[in-house]
């Protein structure tokens, strides 16, 4: 949740301490009493209505007609249909909404006594791995799953995506993996053949394999507002040693954690939930890191957020406050993001690449910056189920866009997993100033011309670094800064390749019949800006360009 009562997310306190890591087996759960289908369609028809009642705007991602559609479909299909399908449509059609805090979800909610595999599985960024297992399937630790039920891997991504709640494409990868070792779901995803086993086709060196897994215990409820994706129950295998555990993975439930590494001069603090503990408010850790940070003059402050998947949104401004006050000019900020970061969590990014000289780090939050979020649940009458709706809708910037921008990209393979590396930390503590875009530009066309403005700014496309980068913006800025009146030519070159990149952007066409006018080449400007109108035709620079253009020359 965005927001909610510090009350509320202090229950969540006694879990902290670390033996909370090694997760206990959950109790087996009482059979959930059998249900007719008018008993189901009641409750399919308490959470559309309900949804439609509460949220902020149902509709923002998915037409009524369609809404209503899919809620026919599964009314028309309960009765043929076994309690666990009749779920997942019910996840598949709080999924279609389109956000990430609407979702009827195993990770909160007991009484959905769905078993998982035996196995923890990741998407790392070389694939989909076994990373750890409990003993009686050490064997299948390391392994990269190529296939589920022999559908390929990328199908079932793709199937799993279709119940998953999301805000973006970083949601998905964060539920995927979680999702994906539940038999129940994957038998209602036509993934599995049966219910309670999942057939899995592995492949570790030149081994290929397929093993059918039967079904485990059901898990317990995650933490409110934590990622524990990766945290490996006691007694497991892992594909880790623990003398290999990285920092940040150390003690996901201890929710604020300040760790000064002097031997590379940074102060890392870990915050995996946006919250007050025990003895501490947020601001008093706020203000310790600040003091600490006075105190040792870090080269680098690190803010770890990465296991944060919210709590209390209108905590978020003391720590803002104390961090950019940290900084100074030989102290640099920076913020670690993964996908496990949401909701709240959401808030601190913007605020910090707002305000702050702070670098992103890692992968997008799995939230938008402008996002419906602070979930009402609602308890359904007969399965006693919970549906969550977004009942707010938060907007933080005038462009939607899919996440904030993160400044230098740093993946974590599956080698990176096994060796205890930390790549995101890693490049925070050996991070030094890259030339910008426009300088590389200004540094080509100095040195090479046009051609070699072009193949710079391609470069900076395509450097796996800048993938999450705001890529728009970079080339709009190296275009500006390169028009001058004696390098025309190359600000030109620069619009052209963002105006191919970003053939659907409006301000990418307008740019180009920008710089295109100003290098006196008409066509081109006002055919560009026709196409900047096309894409939107409220778009007032683009449209006063193009009168000016059609106007008679004097």
């Amino acid at each position: 949740m965005k927001l909610r009562p510090a009350s509320l997310a202090a229950l969540c306190i006694a879990l902290a301490a670390p033996a909370a890591l090694a997760q206990p087996a959950a109790p087996a759960p009482a059979a959930a009493p059998a249900l007719t289908a008018a008993q189901w369609r009641e409750d399919l028809r308490v959470m559309a209505a309900e949804m439609e009642l509460r949220h902020a705007n149902l509709y923002h991602s998915v037409s009524r007609e369609a809404f209503a559609a899919a809620v026919a479909d599964l009314d028309a299909r309960i009765p043929s249909l076994q309690r666990h399908e009749i779920i997942v449509g019910m996840m598949r059609i709080a999924a279609l909404v389109g956000d990430g805090h609407t979702n009827v979800s195993p990770l909160k909610d007991a009484r959905f006594g769905f078993p998982s595999l035996p196995l923890r599985l990741y998407e790392f960024e070389d694939g989909l791995y076994v990373r750890a297992a409990a003993p009686g399937h050490a064997a299948l630790v390391g392994a990269r799953v190529e296939a589920i039920g022999g559908v390929p891997v990328e199908e079932a991504r793709r199937r799993v995506a279709e119940i998953s709640p999301h805000d973006n494409v970083s949601t998905l990868r964060f539920y995927a993996p979680i999702f994906l070792r539940i038999p129940a779901i994957l038998h209602a995803l036509r993934l599995s053949d049966r219910p309670d086993a999942a057939a899995l086709t592995l492949r570790k060196g030149s081994r290929r394999w397929t093993v059918t897994v039967p079904a485990g215990a059901v898990e317990p409820n995650w933490p409110s507002d934590t990622d524990i994706s990766l945290v490996t129950p006691e007694g497991w295998v892992d594909a880790r040693t623990a003398a290999a555990q990285p920092l940040w993975l150390q003690a996901p439930l201890d929710y604020h954690r300040l760790i000064e590494l002097p031997e590379q001069r940074t102060l890392y603090a870990q915050l995996n939930m946006v919250t007050d503990v025990d003895g501490q408010t947020l601001d008093q850790f706020a203000r310790r890191i600040r003091a600490r940070a006075a105190a040792t003059n870090p080269r680098a402050i690190v803010l770890d957020l990465r296991l944060n998947r919210g709590g209390n949104g209108s905590l978020r401004f003391d720590l803002a406050r104390e961090l950019i006050r940290a900084e100074d000019e030989d102290t640099k900020l920076f913020v670690l993001s993964g996908r496990g970061s949401f909701s709240a969590t959401q808030f601190i990014l913007d605020d910090l690449a707002r305000y702050s000289e702070a670098v992103l780090i890692g992968e997008p939050a799995s939230s938008r910056p402008n996002s419906y979020g602070d979930s009402y649940r609602i308890v359904l009458p007969n399965s006693r189920l919970t549906a969550r709706v977004s009942i707010l809708y938060w907007q933080e910037e005038s462009v939607d866009r899919p996440w904030t921008p993160i400044d230098v990209a740093a993946p974590l393979t599956f080698a990176d997993y096994v060796a205890g590396h930390d790549p995101a930390l890693e490049a925070a503590i050996g991070w030094h100033r890259q030339p910008t875009l426009s300088e590389r530009v200004a540094a080509a066309g100095s040195s090479g011309g046009t051609a070699a403005v072009r193949a710079a700014a391609e470069a900076w496309l395509s450097d796996p670094v800048n993938r999450y980068r705001d890529l728009e913006s970079d080339l709009i800025d190296a275009a500006v800064a390169a028009d001058t009146p004696q390098q025309h030519a190359h600000a030109l070159a620069v619009a052209r390749l963002l105006a191919e990149r970003f053939a659907a952007s409006a301000d990418a066409q307008y740019v180009l019949a920008l710089i295109a006018e100003r290098a006196g080449e008409r066509e081109t400007a006002l055919a560009a800006a026709r196409r900047s109108l096309a894409i939107d035709r409220n778009h007032r620079p683009a449209r006063s360009l193009a009168e000016r253009l059609q106007a008679p020359p004097h």
